[in-house]
């Protein structure tokens, strides 16, 4: 049986999490399942925000064609088993 880390939601989220959501909606649009993962380490998770904005949005600097990116995230969900 494998372990799963559960992500913050919304409603849980506190402090420097609660932050890192708002500064991911403003950046993003949203809140990625990967930095509610990591909101149990905000200060990491913090880290690495730009640098997924920096990789998936033109507006930070992504030069990737968005095809290229979702073909990216389809592949690798599809050889993990996830649902995406």
């Amino acid at each position: 049986m494998s372990q799963r880390i559960r992500g913050i939601s919304d409603e849980e989220a506190t402090g420097a999490a609660k932050e890192l959501f708002e500064a991911s909606n403003r950046m993003l649009g949203r809140t990625a399942n990967l930095q509610r993962i990591l909101a149990h380490s905000p200060y990491v998770a913090r880290w690495l925000l730009p640098f997924i904005a920096a990789v998936r949005q033109p507006s930070a600097g992504a030069v990737s064609d968005v095809r290229l990116r979702t073909l990216a995230v389809l592949k690798t969900s599809t050889i993990n088993g996830c649902r995406y």
